[in-house]
């Protein structure tokens, strides 16, 4: 391939596998699993009720949750959890309830910038490649 020609796209994608890469890792067990579903599930619905920016034009928190609970199989969502909380910054095996009132800004612009990516690497490509335009 020619260096100076761009990287071809991952045409005919239907899941996030070797579109975006998260770390990938040993199954998590099932204590683990359940502590970090239930971590998810808690930024998620903090942050579910806040205003978002004017200039989205989608709703990320429930993008994310939508795009977690529709993972085609427990190991996809096992890996979509290990990427979540690597962009969270936040050890997925996290043993103390997070303080939302110290780190507010720093979670919901970790959150949002994650669903930003998730939208810019794998949702808009797939809307380009259906042939749908906004």
């Amino acid at each position: 391939m020619d260096q100076a020609s761009p990287s071809p796209h991952h045409r005919h994608q239907s899941s996030l596998e070797g579109v975006i890469y998260f770390t990938p890792g040993p199954a998590l067990e099932i204590g683990e699993l359940i502590r970090a579903k239930q971590i998810f599930y808690r930024i998620i619905d903090h942050f579910q009720g806040l205003n978002e920016s004017r200039n989205s034009h989608y709703n990320r928190t429930l993008l994310v949750r939508l795009t977690y609970e529709y993972a085609r199989s427990e190991e996809s969502q096992d890996i979509f959890l290990r990427g979540f909380f690597q962009a969270m910054t936040l050890p997925i095996d996290i043993e103390s309830d997070l303080d939302f009132e110290n780190s507010e800004e720093d979670l919901r612009l970790a959150l949002f910038c994650f669903v930003d990516y998730l939208v810019d690497n794998f949702f808009l490509p797939l809307r380009v490649l259906s042939g749908k335009t906004l």
